[in-house]
């Protein structure tokens, strides 16, 4: 169940990149060479890092993060969503990592991922769009340091 995601430690250490959503802006409004992956902190801090990242480098851009805190919601009335804070704004350029002025006017705003569906591989959430139409994104563990056997899950 979503409310499963509030239990202490599910999160952590775990990686999860976008793979799916019916919202065409979603994905069609990023470059073609970015991804939307959530890197959660280990160690119980509820610590997560939301990133674009760049295959490609864009602008000379690999990755712009934003380094939040987050909860999730153990229920009733939403179980399962995960509400994240900005704290720090930050791009890896150049092969360095450098702090992003431009986007210190986003510290403090939440972004929030309302999950529907939860497995432990699969991660779906749904959202409303500026017009009220519901769309939904997939999300896929991706772990870091996970052998890759190159099979379609």
């Amino acid at each position: 169940p979503p409310g499963a995601l509030a239990d202490p430690g599910r999160l952590d250490g775990t990686v999860w990149r976008l793979a799916f959503s019916t919202e065409a802006a979603t994905l069609g409004d990023l470059p073609r060479e970015a991804n939307v992956v959530l890197k959660f902190k280990d160690g119980g801090e509820k610590k997560v890092d939301y990133e674009l990242e760049f295959t490609e480098k864009v602008w000379g851009l690999k990755r712009i993060t934003a380094e939040s805190s987050y909860t999730v919601d153990p229920g009733p009335l939403q179980p399962g969503l995960l509400t994240m804070v900005y704290e720090k704004i930050t791009a890896g350029a150049f092969g360095t990592t450098i702090p992003v002025g431009l986007f210190g006017m986003l510290k403090g705003r939440a972004n929030y991922v309302e999950t529907v569906w939860f497995d432990g591989d699969f991660w779906i959430d749904r959202g409303f769009g500026l017009d009220g139409d519901e769309y939904f994104n997939v999300f896929v563990r991706d772990d870091e340091g996970t052998a890759r056997t190159g099979e379609i899950l």
